[in-house]
């Protein structure tokens, strides 16, 4: 009998696990997201609550990022 290994999954992209918990939040809330820029920038087409602000902020920080918001519509 021969022992297998078993395959290496590739890791998670840690931006687009980001940008996939960013697009969730913001569409829970009824807000589409436009744009997020390589500076950390987020596009929505309109005014992030705080609260969604804040919770979506703290999970960006545990990965290491940080962002800001700009409302475009």
């Amino acid at each position: 009998m021969t022992e297998e290994s078993i395959p290496d999954f590739p890791q998670p992209n840690p931006y687009e696990l980001v940008q996939v918990y960013i697009e969730g939040e913001l569409k829970k809330a009824g807000i589409k997201l436009k744009q997020i820029n390589i500076d950390g920038t987020v596009t929505t087409d309109k005014e992030v609550p705080e609260k969604i602000k804040s919770n979506i902020r703290e999970y960006v920080e545990n990965k290491g990022f940080t962002i800001k918001f700009l409302p475009s519509g």
